[in-house]
């Protein structure tokens, strides 16, 4: 007698499907396109000023949400070389409730945490710059201003004796009191 008989099983092999392998694989593919699109997606604070995640700050002043500064470099002629030099920056946008506030602007580099020298005049050196939004030239040493209009919305610093060279200059912030 036989207690075990192997050869005529009338059980079937059952077959791994390959279906459960397909269903993972598609939902693997989907769920890295949707990860990498959410990752590319372009992330945009203060819609239409152009300030993009990861590439600045955006600041908003107590008197004023959207200032627009435009800084300029001007060309210093020295024997060898030369170079440009940070020379203005323009304020635009300015609403009649900033006028008479105190701001403050300084300059930082690519990746320091400690704000650039914008102007040396004598021995003094000045790493910000504090002014006050009116028609009268209101502004701390060694800076210079020009085009105060609150009409316009306006205001122009320029910074007196030796400037910081444009190419250190990486990033502005303007602080009002």
């Amino acid at each position: 007698m036989e207690i075990l008989k192997f050869e005529n099983s009338s059980r079937p092999v059952r077959k791994k499907s390959s279906s459960s392998k397909a269903i993972l694989g598609l939902a693997g593919i989907a769920a890295v396109a949707l990860l990498g699109s959410t990752l590319a997606a372009n992330i945009s604070l203060n819609s239409g000023t152009g300030v993009e995640f990861g590439q600045g700050v955006a600041l908003t002043t107590a008197c004023d949400s959207e200032i627009t500064s435009t800084p300029s470099a001007a060309f210093v002629n020295a024997a060898g070389g030369g170079g440009f030099n940070f020379s203005t920056v323009a304020f635009t946008g300015v609403s009649y409730a900033c006028l008479d506030k105190v701001f403050t602007l300084k300059a930082y580099g690519d990746t320091s945490a400690t704000p650039l020298t914008i102007a040396t005049v004598s021995a003094d050196a000045y790493s910000q710059a504090t002014f006050v939004f009116t028609t009268a030239s209101s502004a701390s040493p060694g800076i210079s201003t020009a085009d105060r209009s609150p009409v316009n919305g306006t205001y122009t610093l320029g910074f007196e004796g030796t400037q910081a060279t444009s190419g250190a200059v990486y990033k502005l912030t303007l602080e009002s009191q």
